[in-house]
């Protein structure tokens, strides 16, 4: 038989695909969740199943170990799972179960992290909420519909109650112990992805007023930079540039995470609502459009908020970017009139080098003659010529041979 070697993913992809299965619940039942934050600093999984005494010794092998544990315990069905960036506990129970934080199931092994939310959803066998029930909800923020086509009705009014719980009432006799289950599951994760899609609205209200300091430091940079004309105030303004850059690029780096996973978790929440197929029930709201409502317009802050970090980091870079042709321009510009006037010191250098060429031809010439004088002089006594004539001959003959050894003497120094 063939041995096929196995991609180090392939147990790692069957182990999610099964990870979170739908527990099939019966009313009436309690379900209440919590969630954690930084969950890779919490409780291990593989340590809980030995603490919680779910199996004798060491855990399983396994992946599937890793992401999510099953276990019962003094009459609850409890369900630990890790995602990404938070840990959730999901326990059930009877609709008399008061127990907000009920001992034995592993709670304090979080106890050092943050707590995110905490949802209750009481499932009833009746086919529709009974007015009692509905009594204790908000009628200002009540979201009361039927769900799944009319399988079942639920009413939330997302607002904490006296234990911290977000809680969700839910009639479920038109619907079996499975799509129950998956009523459950639905409504866990609405309120889970509800929670982390609005957890980046407080941060980008916070980075709100720090994009708009560094957008005003940012026009007083340019300002000082349009109003001077010397080269310490464009390099002055240049290094305060860098510095609003670095800042910048600081905040873009903490908080791209979040705005990433806001709108990620805002994408899932959406399609999430859309299964529920709500119906309203009488002039009351649904689950979605209330929603909605609170949810899209903090989206839309997350990402305008990450849109104008984007913009002002591109602001920023072209800013320098003109200031530094500007001060590359300036120093082009300082060199060509240094380079003008070497060029004008040679010139003048040059003319003054052929005036003094043409002096030291003069005076060459001149004491050469003197010298031929005497020969002349000497010569006059046994030739037919006198010393004026042979001078006067000779006169152009010394020049053009002194030019000639002052040239021949120039070329070979060039």
């Amino acid at each position: 038989m063939t041995a096929w070697q196995e991609h180090r993913y392939r147990r790692l992809i069957d182990a999610e695909t099964h990870a979170r299965p739908v527990l099939p619940a019966s009313p009436p039942v309690r379900i209440r969740r919590l969630a954690f934050m930084s969950a890779d600093g919490g409780a291990d999984l593989r340590a809980l199943h030995e603490k919680m005494g779910v199996v004798a010794g060491a855990a399983p092998e396994g992946p599937a170990w890793a992401r999510q544990l099953v276990f019962r315990r003094d009459g609850r069905q409890v369900t630990w799972e890790l995602h990404n960036e938070f840990a959730t506990i999901t326990w059930t129970g009877p609709t008399d179960d008061w127990e907000a934080r009920p001992a034995g199931i592993g709670l304090e092994l979080h106890e050092n992290l943050l707590l995110v939310f905490a949802t209750r959803i009481d499932v009833i066998g009746t086919e529709s909420i009974a007015e009692s029930a509905l009594a204790g909800f908000s009628p200002l923020s009540l979201s009361y519909s039927s769900i799944f086509d009319g399988g079942a009705q639920a009413a939330t009014d997302f607002r904490l109650d006296e234990d911290g719980f977000t809680r969700f009432e839910v009639a479920a006799g038109h619907s079996g112990e499975l799509r129950i289950g998956v009523i459950v599951r639905r409504l866990l994760e609405i309120e889970t992805y509800r929670t982390m899609a609005l957890i980046g609205l407080p941060l980008a209200r916070e980075m709100g007023g720090q994009v708009s300091s560094y957008e005003r430091q940012l026009a007083a940079i340019m300002q000082k930079a349009g109003d001077g004309d010397t080269a310490e105030a464009h390099n002055a303004a240049l290094e305060a540039l860098h510095r609003l850059s670095g800042e910048i690029s600081r905040t873009v780096e903490l908080t791209s995470f979040r705005f990433a996973a806001t709108q990620a978790y805002g994408e899932v929440l959406a399609e999430r609502l859309t299964r529920l197929r709500e119906k309203a029930i009488g002039e009351f709201t649904t689950i979605e459009r209330f929603l909605n409502n609170r949810t899209q317009p903090a989206l839309a802050t997350c990402r305008a908020t990450e849109k104008r970090l984007t913009a002002l980091t591109e602001k920023v870079q072209r800013a320098i970017e003109l200031l530094d042709a500007r001060i590359t321009l300036s120093i082009q510009t300082q060199n060509r009139a240094v380079l003008d006037g070497i060029s004008q010191t040679g010139r003048s250098q040059y003319r003054l080098q052929l005036t003094v060429e043409g002096l030291s031809i003069i005076a060459i010439s001149y004491y050469a003659l003197g010298i031929l004088g005497y020969v002349f002089e000497g010569l006059h006594e046994v030739l037919p010529f006198s010393k004026g004539e042979m001078t006067a001959v000779a006169a152009p003959v010394v020049v053009l041979v002194v030019f000639l050894a002052i040239r021949r003497i120039r070329r070979q120094a060039h």
